[in-house]
């Protein structure tokens, strides 16, 4: 079965702009990834100026290395957890405005509802966390992870620290995990060992 010819005249060869209007021949297409390295706070990452992260302070210095991957997550725990707490500042609103900076706490009448509250929750993780760091820790870390500024010279290993604290207070490492329950007849101790004697 032949298919149908689109009526009118045929449409022109050649790159095209998102609104689909024709690019002229001499302008060539840009590439994202193009588009990207010109960026001047993407300068400098290479082949990786495209990459999402880069987008943040916080991304741009996991793509240069300069700290973990695992760093990189509690530092952008870190900063959901100071929005979520400067929502709690304000009057309560929904959750959709406001690029997810919105309060999902519909307000809490009496002092029993604010065990289950949205903003007491959200108050004392970021407490919880907040109490992991130094004070020198907290102002390289709120101002890399949550203001979007350069880590200043030399501060480097205090936010490498306050990165690491962070990881642990947030559960995000294997450190300090509790060891297996076991039923109080098991004959295997929490390494595994038989504890009946080998006689």
């Amino acid at each position: 079965m032949a298919s149908k010819r689109r009526k009118g005249r045929p449409r022109k060869p050649g790159h095209r702009y998102r609104n689909g209007n024709l690019r002229p021949s001499h302008e060539p297409a840009t590439s994202p990834a193009v588009v990207a390295a010109s960026q001047p706070h993407r300068k400098g990452l290479g082949d990786r100026a495209a990459d999402a992260a880069a987008e943040s302070e916080l991304g741009r210095m996991v793509l240069r290395s300069q700290i973990s991957a695992l760093q990189y997550l509690a530092g952008q725990r870190y900063a959901a957890q100071w929005r979520a707490y400067l929502a709690t500042l304000d009057a309560p609103r929904s959750p959709r405005r406001g690029q997810g900076r919105g309060n999902p706490c519909a307000g809490c009448p009496t002092a029993t509802d604010q065990r289950n509250c949205a903003c007491e929750h959200a108050k004392a993780a970021w407490f919880r966390s907040a109490f992991a760091l130094t004070p020198a820790e907290v102002i390289v870390t709120a101002r890399v992870c949550c203001w979007e500024i350069a880590c200043p010279e030399g501060m480097m290993a205090v936010l490498r620290s306050g990165l690491d604290a962070l990881a642990e207070s947030l559960g995000l490492t294997t450190r300090n995990k509790s060891l297996p329950r076991l039923n109080a007849g098991s004959e295997y101790d929490a390494q595994g060992q038989s504890s009946r004697s080998t006689s």
